[in-house]
């Protein structure tokens, strides 16, 4: 957006069209799909998240930061990482298992 204020009001230019607009680009973030298992003394919590990383070491220290707070009063976690990778745009069909129809 364009700011100009050397007329007598302020005026907004939209520069670009709704369809212009990559999210994606503009902050290089990516949203990443972490499914992993916390285990705190003998109790094990199974959890699915979504980070908004720009890439794995990101999505790894962006994990860091969610068991830091989802975990804050524990002295140790053990945590085994069953996947984390970068969700797709288009779905994956194979998912599906035959009951997808696009």
């Amino acid at each position: 957006m364009e700011h100009i204020d050397k007329v007598s009001r302020q005026v907004y230019i939209m520069t670009n069209a709704w369809e212009d607009v990559t999210w994606e680009h503009q902050h290089g973030l990516k949203e990443w799909i972490v499914e992993y298992i916390a285990k705190v003394g003998e109790e094990a919590t199974h959890h699915l998240t979504v980070l908004r990383a720009t890439d794995m070491e990101h999505a790894q220290r962006q994990l860091m930061q969610e068991l830091r707070t989802t975990y804050a009063g524990a002295s140790e976690i053990e945590v085994t990482v069953i996947r984390m990778e970068e969700m797709e745009t288009e779905p994956n069909i194979m998912h599906f298992q035959g009951a997808y129809t696009p």
